[in-house]
């Protein structure tokens, strides 16, 4: 199987997981301030914000494990993943056609391909440092590992339709600023979304309308459920492993 060929399906499947699995940040990256207690008070008289409100329950995906699950006409999927220990277990199925199996456990990341005529046999091992932070990789980043900071970062517009409802429209391009999505231009600056919380505030559902972007695509759905659930992962063997090709981590946006 050609390294091109290989890259190209890559990116198109853990591209779409990205979408799903980067979270949210405060405007301008900037943390919240500690509210004392007048602050507190005035908070709890005061009109929620819809911007932090969201943004609170996204960062809620940083602190415990999760079990996620992904749904659209044209990619289905899920696994485990635990912020703490930078760790992730992640199948998708693209249209039945092929598969992809992600483990990412500390520095190392490890990909198997399925169903692609081809296509290694053993798991492409890839050093995730070398993916930098806008790589298409990069699902886990230095300091917010559960992904939670990033897509608030590129929330465009937001309002609260319900107890623990919003909607509203993200920039892509502002996600993964190096992506291959930027080419879309208007098209990945207004991606409608929906989102909804539970009783705790943390978010567990994100639906993004990439009818625009790719109509194939429909709504992508994200669903996190199952908080707390143990996340225990091991290395596929070294006799099981290849190295990937630097093709690929480059195809990636690594180094």
């Amino acid at each position: 199987m050609k390294t091109r060929r290989l890259a190209a399906t890559g990116i198109a499947l853990v591209a779409a997981l990205g979408l799903t699995l980067t979270g949210c940040k405060t405007e301008a990256g900037a943390p919240a301030a500690s509210a004392g207690p007048s602050d507190a008070a005035a908070a709890s008289a005061a009109p929620a914000d819809p911007l932090a409100e969201l943004t609170s329950a996204a960062l809620k995906l940083n602190e415990d494990s999760v079990r996620v699950t992904l749904s659209s006409p044209a990619m289905n999927g899920g696994g485990v993943m635990d912020p703490r220990s930078m760790a992730m277990d992640m199948s998708l199925e693209l249209a039945g056609a092929m598969s992809i199996h992600m483990l990412v456990i500390g520095a190392d990341a490890f990909l198997k391909l399925s169903g692609l005529s081809g296509a290694p046999k053993k798991w492409l091992h890839l050093d995730a440092t070398k993916l930098g932070a806008d790589g298409q990789l990069s699902l886990m980043p230095d300091g917010d590992p559960g992904g939670a900071r990033k897509m608030i970062s590129a929330v465009a517009e937001v309002e609260k339709t319900g107890e623990h409802s919003f909607t509203g429209t993200v920039d892509y391009r502002k996600v993964k600023p190096n992506g291959k999505l930027q080419q879309l231009g208007d098209k990945a600056a207004a991606i409608p979304f929906t989102a909804r919380t539970d009783d705790q505030g943390r978010l567990i559902e994100l639906a993004l309308d990439m009818s625009d972007v790719q109509p194939a695509a429909g709504q992508l759905v994200t669903r996190y459920t199952d908080f707390g659930t143990p996340v225990t992962l091991s290395k596929p063997s070294a006799a099981d492993t290849q190295e990937a090709p630097e093709e690929l981590i480059k195809a990636f946006g690594g180094q």
